[in-house]
């Protein structure tokens, strides 16, 4: 039990990294060498405790912190690809339009701040 909790815990760390440098290198080699594992291992290991790839784990913390910055203020979307870790804004635009049926820009005009004092 306690091996599984250093497990954990080492997951746990892991996943406040992520979080707080979404435009690092996050590929499950990078992750897998923060962790002290090979590829492979890291992989299963992390599949077992979050239920899901680690690509699909950053993803949505990519695509999460994307939508609060869209929310929140006038950046560029260039800019805010690279801040959360696309290498730019076409890739960006259609991975956000891919995970929620809607672009960015229309996302920002029907979410944002200037869109709720509008209404």
């Amino acid at each position: 039990m306690r091996a599984q909790q250093r497990g954990s815990d080492r997951f746990a760390d892991l996943v406040a990294w992520i979080d707080g440098h979404l435009d690092a290198d996050l590929s499950v080699e990078a992750l897998a060498a923060r962790a002290c594992l090979s590829p492979r291992h890291f992989s299963r290991r992390f599949g077992a405790v979050f239920g899901c790839s680690p690509a699909a784990y950053v993803e949505d913390a990519r695509m999460a912190e994307a939508r609060r910055r869209l929310t929140r203020g006038a950046t560029t979307l260039d800019s805010l690809a690279a801040a959360v870790g696309y290498g730019g804004g076409d890739v960006f635009r259609r991975a956000f339009e891919r995970r929620f049926g809607i672009g960015p820009r229309q996302y920002r005009e029907r979410f944002g701040s200037g869109a709720q004092s509008a209404a």
